[in-house]
């Protein structure tokens, strides 16, 4: 396992100047520090046996989602531009690694419960750049490792539910306190990463853990006890980037014209998908013909940019196939989530985990809208995920039905009869 946990600590890094850097290409293919640990992690997982402890299989329907994803995006890019995307199909190759060998190697309760450990730990570890960025080195506005706050936040708010998930459902008295610890470090680094998405994202998120709670009084006040000081120590610039919202009309400041920009740039992509609506304009191609597509942006940008919405980002470069099957891969994810849930006879903590990975992916959901997030590496980590905790899930469920056989008692003292001597005459 310990290949696995390396790729998880590097996931945070994609981005970072020595352990996100690209080490050579082999061919048009980029390869990275995450890489080179996926290859002895692909090995392990062919060559090593199924634990005793193991449950079935999961099911592979999202696994075949994914990959019906990566091959129509590979054929719609050579179908539209005639190349091969060498760096996205690099990074789509890693997300393939990244949920094989999760569904070969989390195959028990104790293996799922070690990994969420590892998530919050190591993104937690990652959330202190932006805290060292911001108060130690004072920028006006940090950017973590991935030198984006807005990728940050979205990387953070997936994983403030599994904090929450360690304080209240671990067994170790340890790990309650590291979650006690972890949960409110994410939550305010998403704040100090100053992200009007990420905001957004965690009021959604808590707007639906109320709506689902039994509790609604109480989980209120708790969310009020545990807001009001994230709010109190919040950077300024926080509220003055959500004040300067501006759909329409010509920005002034830099946040009116960021939310003018990516206004433009939606629409842009939305005149691609109408121009290509079945194999879009290819990979990677959206920045090259987004000024063709919206006129309108020459007069407001002087560079080209990414769309900053991820389903009209997957939309204009891959055809409206493409962005079906990224909906769907989501939507199932959360049917599966959903479907834990409600299992009879499920334990509570599975439960409630397959509640916090539900809750994330809908806070990831609302956040896609501001941000071009498809090759984001955590939201995947929770998509692998889910069919495994569907199948603990399921297995544990059926085990707390079965009914145990009393043994039949066992014989403990066997009389002795003696062998009659034989005559001698």
């Amino acid at each position: 396992m310990i290949f696995y946990y390396l790729f998880l600590f590097l996931i945070p890094f994609q981005d970072h100047p020595v352990l996100g850097a690209q080490l050579l290409n082999i061919g048009s293919f980029p390869i990275t520090p995450v890489k080179l640990a996926g290859i002895p992690l692909v090995a392990m997982v062919l060559l090593l046996p199924r634990s005793a402890e193991a449950v079935p299989r999961p099911r592979t329907d999202i696994l075949l989602l994914f990959v019906a994803f990566t091959l129509f995006q590979f054929f719609s890019s050579i179908m539209s531009s005639l190349s091969f995307p060498g760096g996205d199909a690099s990074t789509l190759i890693s997300f393939g690694i990244l949920m094989v060998a999760t569904s070969s190697l989390i195959n028990s309760r104790r293996r799922l419960q070690l990994t969420i450990r590892a998530i919050v730990v190591i993104e937690t570890f990652a959330s202190l750049w932006l805290y060292k960025q911001y108060y130690i080195l004072h920028w006006p506005r940090p950017l973590g490792p991935s030198s984006d706050p807005n990728y940050e936040a979205l990387s953070l708010v997936l994983m403030v539910p599994l904090g929450i998930w360690l304080a209240r459902y671990e067994e170790s008295r340890l790990w309650k306190w590291i979650g006690l610890i972890c949960a409110p470090t994410l939550a305010f680094a998403v704040f100090v990463a100053q992200s009007r998405g990420g905001l957004l994202a965690i009021s959604v998120m808590s707007v639906v853990a109320w709506m689902s709670s039994q509790r609604k009084l109480r989980l209120a006040l708790g969310l009020l006890v545990a807001v009001t000081p994230l709010l109190l120590f919040a950077p300024t610039n926080m509220f003055r980037r959500i004040e300067q919202i501006q759909i329409q009309g010509q920005g002034q400041t830099g946040p009116e014209l960021s939310t003018r920009c990516r206004v433009e740039l939606a629409r842009a992509g939305l005149h691609m998908m109408e121009s290509h609506p079945v194999f879009g304009v290819g990979l990677d191609n959206f920045p090259s013909n987004e000024f063709r597509y919206n006129r309108l942006l020459m007069s407001m940008i002087d560079k080209v940019h990414i769309a900053h919405n991820t389903y009209v980002q997957l939309g204009a470069e891959g055809g409206i196939p493409t962005l079906a099957l990224y909906l769907s891969i989501l939507g199932l994810t959360l049917v599966t989530c959903r479907r834990a849930e409600k299992l009879p006879g499920v334990p509570d903590d599975l439960a409630a985990l397959a509640f916090s990975f539900r809750i994330g992916l809908i806070g990831f959901g609302v956040a896609a809208f501001f941000l071009t997030a498809e090759f984001v590496k955590e939201p995947w980590v929770i998509i692998s995920l889910t069919p495994n905790l569907y199948a603990i899930a399921a297995y544990a469920a059926a085990g707390s039905k079965r009914t145990v056989p009393i043994p039949a008692p066992t014989v403990v003292r066997a009389a002795i009869v003696p062998t009659p001597r034989r005559s001698t005459g």
